[in-house]
């Protein structure tokens, strides 16, 4: 599976069980997807 992130959008590509299981364990945090997408875009401006 790959994962492409940019600014405003995250981006799976890989077969239905692997972006199922991959949003399973993410879904486990308290992090929302606003907030991961903040975090990443903040730390590539450092």
């Amino acid at each position: 599976m790959k994962t492409y992130v940019s600014e405003k959008q995250l981006r799976l590509v890989g077969k239905a069980w692997e972006i199922k299981a991959a949003l399973r364990s993410w879904s486990k945090k308290d992090l929302t997807l606003q907030a991961y997408l903040e975090r990443r875009s903040n730390a590539g401006r450092r």
